[in-house]
């Protein structure tokens, strides 16, 4: 199992403020990060270890976020040097009162796997019981690629590009 902290980014249009992570009184809080093991892909935000005696850190809390339903995929492919590479990702959240979260990105073998979650309802707040569309994009690291053909999935959608060159 593989647990990878998800960087914040700016995100289309919108200003994301980074929270760093911060270690007080032995314990490491992640303000958000995403999981990725042979059963799928989890986000977490509020994540807390503990460091224990041995100086390793022990998960003690961490609250799951949904994944936003993905319709579809586009990858784009910016022709300028070095290439850039972004998926545009529509689909839909659970109501209009949900907002989507920072995306997680992962990369391995010739593959990226994005992780996009949904923000939680307080316990206070109630909302009408209707999806909410969303258009967002979300951009790829591949520089120091080589040219070749690399698998993209957003939440289980998956599709393909190729870069021509190496970058």
């Amino acid at each position: 199992m593989r647990v990878v902290i998800a960087c914040l980014a700016l995100v289309g249009s919108q200003l994301v403020l980074a929270q760093p992570a911060l270690y007080k009184d032995q314990v490491l809080t992640i303000p958000q990060g995403a999981m990725m093991d042979s059963t799928g892909t989890t986000y977490f935000e509020s994540i807390q270890l503990q460091a224990n005696d041995e100086g390793n850190f022990v998960l003690i809390a961490a609250d799951p976020r949904g994944l936003a339903t993905v319709e579809s995929l586009e990858v784009m492919v910016m022709e300028s040097l070095p290439l850039q590479v972004s998926v545009a990702v529509a689909g839909y959240t659970p109501t209009p009162c949900n907002e989507l979260l920072t995306p997680a990105v992962f990369y391995e073998d010739n593959s990226f796997t994005v992780a996009l979650a949904y923000s939680e309802l307080g316990p206070a707040e109630s909302c009408i019981a209707v999806i909410e569309p969303f258009e967002t994009t979300v951009p790829l690291q591949v520089e120091g690629l080589t040219a070749g053909t690399y698998q993209v999935s957003v939440n289980g959608q998956q599709t393909e590009f190729t870069l021509q060159v190496d970058n």
